[in-house]
Order: structure tokens, then sequence, then C-alpha cells
């Protein structure tokens, strides 16, 4: 335990409203054959409906609602017909405008930073957009035919936190890239056409393999293989669910079906889709993440907490924008939280 030294001034100062709420673990699939991404409930797998409407829908991520600055938790689809990524309100589906204009998109995701990184399959590159404007950055790295792309969670101590993993379809491998600089850091494991690829609760990389009908399991430090985790007809893309299980689209049997996340048992159909691609939950936001110690009231307790955790901060509370430090963005977030939490 650090000792907190000196007096302590708090100043509470006039800050936008906290977190915007967002319907807790629903999972959202594109399906090609609809032109559409569908929303299915988290806990059964029960239809909700379309959510919206893209020509050919590829790639999905939501604006993270942890990052300050504006961030607003509204989807983001890429579509391959109109070569654009197209933003939806994140609670009601409607069009809000094309987003920016990609030569034949894939895959995209947001950065720690709040940029938005999407695989153009034309050009051979991962493109960086301005999270917040869509206004184009440049390339950010080149690989050959990508087909998927992942971030290692910052929360993972270690100089590689943060950093790019993309898949090379044409190559056969998973290449990792700098995460700030996009320099290429070689190859980090070989899989046979590689599709989605996640990083699971361990921090093992799992990644999809249409070639063996597999998700297959490495070691998240080396690369080394740690084998088949689960077999699935034509594997397209995955993610994990609150529930720490592992859920995997198969383009074979028009099914999102769900796997246990630490065996790989299989646990059963979750959902039907035609001609499933992406998928993405939207995880459920703490009502108010600067209440560390759960009392209901963000005050001077958790600005010392915050304090004595101050720097690098792997899986920690006061890390409350969850980029791996406590920094001054954190306690900009216990102030506007300040008082009572709703």
């Amino acid at each position: 335990m650090r000792r907190l030294v000196g007096r302590l001034v708090v100043v509470v100062i006039a800050a936008p409203a906290g977190f915007l709420p967002a319907a807790a673990d629903d999972l959202f699939v594109g399906s090609s054959s609809s032109h559409q991404v569908l929303q299915y409930q988290g806990e059964d797998g029960e239809p909700v409906g379309p959510f919206c409407a893209v020509a050919n829908p590829v790639g999905l991520a939501f604006q993270p609602l942890k990052t300050r600055g504006g961030s607003s938790g509204d989807l983001f689809v890429g579509s391959a017909s109109s070569h654009v990524v197209q933003r939806f309100d994140g609670e009601t589906g409607e069009l809000i405008a094309a987003f920016c204009s990609v030569a034949n998109p894939g895959d995209l995701i947001f950065g720690s930073g709040g940029d938005l990184y999407v695989l153009s399959l034309s050009s051979h590159q991962v493109l960086r957009y301005d999270g917040q404007t869509g206004e184009s950055i440049g390339p950010f790295c080149t690989v050959s035919n990508p087909s998927g792309l992942v971030f290692r969670p910052l929360k993972r101590s270690g100089a590689d936190a943060g950093d790019l993993f993309v898949c090379s379809a044409s190559s056969h491998q998973v290449q990792q890239f700098d995460g700030q600089t996009g320099d290429s850091l070689g190859v980090f494991c070989s899989v046979a056409n590689p599709r989605g690829l996640i990083f699971g609760p361990t921090g093992d990389l799992f990644v999809a393999s249409a070639s063996s009908h597999q998700v297959l399991r490495f070691d998240g430090s080396t690369g080394e293989s740690l084998g088949a985790f689960c077999s699935i007809a034509n594997p397209s893309d995955l993610a994990f669910g609150s529930d720490g299980h592992l859920y995997v689209a198969s383009q074979s049997s028009h099914h999102v079906e769900v796997f246990d996340g630490q065996t790989g048992s299989p646990l059963g159909m979750f959902c039907t889709v035609a001609n499933p691609g992406w998928l993405v939950f939207r995880e459920e936001t703490p009502p108010c993440p600067a209440d560390m110690n759960g009392d209901g009231v963000v005050d001077v307790i958790e600005v010392l907490l915050l304090l004595d955790a101050w720097g690098q901060c792997e899986d920690c509370a006061a890390d409350i924008n969850g980029d791996g430090i406590v920094d001054t963005d954190d306690l900009l977030s216990v102030l506007a939280a300040w008082g009572a939490c709703d």
C-alpha cells in the first residue's frame, strides 16, 4: 500500500453527465443474406429483430462507452457494397450518416485512443480514422489479404500491451504490429485460412480457422499453439460474452453456437442467422464506474483510491476508462460523477 502524504484538495467542477446506459449483453450479428444487422437478447438468444439495414454488412464495432471525450456507444458497420463505414444510433439503430469511405472494407475496431481502424481488402491495409470526425489519418499497417483484426487488451501487463493483431488469409498467419506506430513485429502464429480472432479472458488468443473448421487457441504471450479449442463448420467471427463463454458464427449451419469458455465443450445453438458474418456484444456498462467502493456515492474515498493506484494498473477498479493507466482522464471521470451515484 502506498502512503499518501500531504494535504488533499478536491475541486468539484461542472462536467457532462455520466456514461450512456446500454442494453446489457445483447448480441448483434451481420447477415449478408438479409443485408441487416440483427439483434438477439444476450440471456437467451431470442430475436429482438433487425437493428439496422446495411448493404452487405462487414465488420461491426460499438464505439466504447468508457472512452472520455464524446464517445456515444453508436454502432459502426462496414458496407462492402457501398464502400463506406456507416454510423447508427446505438440505442435506436437509426442511421446517423456515412462515417468514412473505405475501398472494400472488412473488419473494423476502435483503438484505445478512440480512433477507428478498418481493414481495406482492396489496398491490403489497415486504415485509421479519427473516431469522432471520420477524418482519414492514413494507413496504419500493410497486410496481404487481411481478414480480421483485434487489439491486445491494454490491461495486460508488458511492453506488447495494446498491440494490433491482424489475420492474413494469403499467408495463413496472424501478424503482430506495434499498437502505437503500426511497425511490423513479425508473425505471431500460423492458422489455415484465418477469419475472426479475439483475446480470451485469460489472455490467450482464439482464431477461427475456416479450413480446419475449428477455433484454435494460442498462448497470448508467445503465440505457441495450444491446440484446437472447439470444432464448428466454417467459422467466421467469434466473441466472448460476459458469461465467459465463446460465441462463434457458423456460415455453414447459419447459426451462432456457444462453447464453454474454459473447456471448449459445446453448449448448443444460441441463435439462427442467415449467412452470419461479423458479430459483437453490446456490453453492460456499470451505472457508475467511478463508484469504486460500491457505496453509492462518489466522494473523497474514490479520489484516495485513485491516487493510491496512480500509474500503470492492470485490471483495477481505479482504471475507469480501461486504458491500463490510472491518470488524469480517470480523475476527471471521478469529478464528473461526484455525489450520489444513480
